[in-house]
């Protein structure tokens, strides 16, 4: 159950480098006029609501464990992500400004903000990289100027636009993006010079006028080690009024970092 719950703090993304996560328009990208077309039309593809629900089944799978359970999951777009477990047995909330934990299975839960993951995971972790992964948006924005990095646009194939985004820190990002929507179909980020690697692959479902992702499969490797984590969303719902309940039983041992 916990190793779940981790997963939505970007658990998979471990290798990657800190970075601020908001999608923001491209005015001047250091690069073509067509990657700059296509980077701002996948910006203008991101889904608008302002709240969603539904229901959740995560799988995991490293190769010695294999789990699945089912969630409920609510977001309202860009304050709240909550995930609860069948009878409130473990639910975390997640905002810019904190996350919040608790799993009865083993007693344990956590309050605090974002850097405790941070140091879990060795690297920094936020609320957009969460949001836009569970979203299917680019994980990072795109660079806007030479300074903060080059916008490549790669041959396609099957017929999909490929983009892959370099600048100085030893991290290499690479989407592909669908022909018609402009969607995510992966992302995948790689730590050059080591074997570590993550990859991202989405399908979509059309929710009103929207595409939100259908599935989610993280693949994490390492050499020869390799993790899976795949996600199934149904039921959606948008912009209902929700609730976002949590309270942290009391009994329970808080998680602290030594």
């Amino acid at each position: 159950m916990k190793r779940l719950f981790l997963l939505f703090a970007v658990l998979v993304f471990a290798s990657c480098k800190t970075k601020q996560a908001a999608v923001t328009s491209v005015n001047a990208a250091p690069t073509d006029k067509q990657a700059q077309e296509i980077v701002n039309h996948h910006l203008a593809s991101s889904p608008a609501f302002k709240t969603l629900s539904g229901n959740l089944q995560v799988t995991f799978d490293d190769g010695k464990n294999q789990q699945s359970l089912p969630f409920s999951f609510r977001m309202e777009k860009d304050k709240v992500i909550w995930i609860s477990a069948p009878l409130g047995i473990a639910k975390m909330m997640a905002t810019p400004e904190k996350v919040q934990y608790y799993n009865r299975l083993d007693s344990t839960f956590f309050d605090g903000d974002f850097s405790y993951l941070s140091t879990l995971l060795g690297v920094e972790v936020g609320f957009n990289e969460l949001q836009n992964l569970l979203l299917g948006n680019a994980l990072y924005p795109f660079p806007s100027t030479p300074q903060q990095g080059y916008i490549h646009l790669l041959p396609e194939s099957n017929q999909r636009y490929n983009l892959k985004i370099e600048d100085s820190t030893p991290i290499q990002v690479r989407y592909s993006l669908l022909p018609d929507s402009y969607r995510v179909e992966t992302t995948e980020v790689r730590h050059i010079g080591s074997s570590q690697k993550a990859v991202a692959t989405y399908t979509y479902q059309q929710v009103q006028d929207i595409l939100l992702p259908l599935t989610l499969l993280i693949t994490a490797s390492q050499g020869d080690d390799s993790t899976q984590i795949g996600m199934e969303l149904k039921g959606v719902s948008l912009d209902k009024d929700l609730s976002f309940p949590f309270k942290i039983p009391s009994g329970l041992k808080e998680i602290t970092l030594k």
